[in-house]
This record gives structure tokens, sequence and C-alpha cells, in this order.
């Protein structure tokens, strides 16, 4: 009899360390609203042109603000330009300290994404206190929308002008 509940067991066993396994791997994120002074936040992005149909997206980050300890930083598009739907890019950029005590990085996209891309911020704590606890836990993200910055930046080249061609003189022959 009890080599018939030992299988049992050591399925049931498995099914549960599957299920806990799973639900520590569901991530929740917040988006944290809009905010008279971007919590805190003192950044720099450059956005150029480079080669073929790309675009560099130069990220520093001079004061983490009020969203201090900065966990990641992604430049992210989705499908749908309200920052819903499928992603379409989710690229990371390695963020590393620079010698005036900033963090900066890059990273290149698609200059097919550059209207709908955000530079999306992802932190664990807002003014000091975890938001991994309490009935919203989960994590916080802030956006930056790369709009702002295309501006300052011309998206592709434009062709060089060539000579300007003039019509043919007119003819003095007389008829």
């Amino acid at each position: 009899m009890v080599f018939r509940i030992l299988p049992r067991a050591a399925g049931l066993l498995v099914i549960i360390a599957v299920v806990l396994m799973t639900s520590r791997t569901w991530a929740v994120w917040y988006a944290l609203g809009p905010s008279k002074d971007e919590w805190g936040l003192k950044y720099d992005v450059e956005v150029d042109a480079t080669h073929g149909d790309m675009l560099t997206v130069h990220f520093t980050l001079a004061d983490q603000g009020k969203l201090k300890p900065i966990h990641s930083v992604f430049v992210m598009a989705f499908s749908n330009p309200n920052q819903t739907g499928t992603n379409l890019v989710k690229t990371p950029i390695a963020m590393k300290p620079t010698e005036d005590g900033n963090l900066t990085g890059q990273v290149e996209v698609g200059k097919e994404f550059a209207d709908r891309a955000v530079v999306r911020i992802f932190t664990m704590t807002v003014d000091g206190r975890s938001q991994m606890t309490g009935p919203t836990a989960g994590a916080r993200y802030y956006d930056i929308p790369l709009k702002k910055f295309l501006k300052k930046t011309p998206l592709a080249a434009s062709p060089p002008s060539g000579p300007s061609l003039a019509p043919p003189p007119a003819s003095n022959v007389a008829k």
C-alpha cells in the first residue's frame, strides 16, 4: 500500500514545485504617472542617425532622484502608440558609471520605431520606500518618450544637392 502512495506523493510534490516556481516569475509592473519634477530625475538623451535605418540612443542619468536605486533601463516600442500591445523593441541599455558620477549607456534601434519608442526606467523603490509589498506590490517604471529628442536631431541626412540644371541657351539661328 505504501508503494501506491509514493508515486502520487512524488507527482503532487512536482506539481506544487512547478506552481511555486512560476508564481515567482510573474512580474507586475506599474506605470508612474506624470510628475512636475519628473520624479527628481536628471537625465540627457541624444538621438543620432547612424548607418542605414538605425538610430543610436545615448542616455545619461545624472541623478536618479526619487527612483533611486534604478533597477534597469530599456528602450521599448510597442505595437500601439499608447504604450500597449506587443513589444516591437525591448532593448536593454547597459548603464556604466562615468568619471563624474553619472550613469551612461547607448543602444541602437530602428528609425521606424522612433515615433513610438520610449526610454523606460524600472525601479523597485519610490521615495526610498519599497514597492514590493502591499496590495499593489510590484516594480514601477517611468517612460521618457524619444519624440521629445528627435527634434534636436534630423533623422535622415538630406541628399546632397547636385548642380542645378539650367535650360539650354536659346538658339540664334533665324528661320
